[in-house]
């Protein structure tokens, strides 16, 4: 009886034993489980977190790209434009120098034509130093300058000047005809002077000169004509009024025989 007694107690106690460890087994296993669980959550979050530090990284490195690829074509298209202004300036410049050799060369031969007074050659060689002046100023001005609107507005002002040349070129035509012209008019006045001085001398002999007159008087109206078109400047008109005194001259001659 006694040893069924502490069999009936060793099972009680083992049964309880064996409740005991369950639990402390239940209870260790759904704390490794929970464990495990945050564990897997906090590695889901790195990973995300990873993911958009990655994403972030290539966005600001393609930003950083673009922009410097922006950068890059604003350098390149400012040192096009640079370039640019560069060769206006240095074919502006060139332009400059080949009008000031030419206003140069202009003067110098102004001064050795002949049929030119003093006077109108001091006119003319002050002109072409005035503009020659205004276009070393003009080559200051575009050597100093940058901008494409500044370096359009100097190459405005150099065609202004340019536009000189036709004056002085004019003016040079128009002295050089006035002077032929008029040497042109006293020598045809010489001629009518000589002609008038025979005719008066065969009259004085008894001969007719009636028709010889009027060829002198045509040749006088055309001289006549001849100066006032030199007045008005029409010096090519005048030159032809001239050329037909002189026909009047040669047919004066013809019908008297003059040499």
């Amino acid at each position: 009886m006694k040893k069924l007694s502490f069999l009936f107690v060793s099972a009680i106690i083992s049964a309880t034993l064996a409740g005991t460890t369950s639990a402390a087994v239940a209870q260790t296993t759904d704390a490794d489980f929970q464990n495990a669980l945050t564990q897997l959550r906090q590695s889901r979050q790195d990973f995300k977190n990873n993911k958009a530090q990655e994403v972030n990284a290539a966005s600001e490195e393609g930003r950083a790209k673009v922009q410097a690829a922006r950068q890059a074509a604003q350098q390149k298209r400012a040192e096009a434009q640079k370039r640019m202004e560069e060769k206006r300036k240095e074919v502006l410049l060139k332009l400059v120098d080949i009008q000031i050799k030419w206003m140069n060369r202009v003067k110098g031969r102004v001064q050795k034509m002949p049929n030119i007074t003093n006077g109108l050659k001091i006119q003319l060689a002050t002109e072409v130093d005035a503009s020659i002046q205004k276009l070393n100023d003009e080559k200051a001005k575009i050597q100093s300058t940058s901008g494409q609107e500044a370096i359009k507005f100097l190459a405005k002002e150099v065609r202004d000047i340019f536009k000189s040349k036709k004056e002085i070129i004019k003016k040079t035509v128009d002295a050089i005809f006035d002077s032929r012209v008029n040497n042109a008019t006293a020598k045809a006045e010489d001629r009518v002077a000589a002609i008038k001085a025979k005719i008066e001398e065969l009259k004085s002999a008894g001969k007719d000169m009636g028709e010889l007159e009027a060829y002198l008087a045509d040749a006088e109206k055309k001289i006549n004509e001849a100066q006032v078109k030199v007045g008005q400047g029409l010096f090519r008109e005048a030159n032809e009024d001239l050329k037909g005194a002189y026909q009047k001259f040669r047919g004066i001659a013809d019908k008297a025989k003059w040499p």
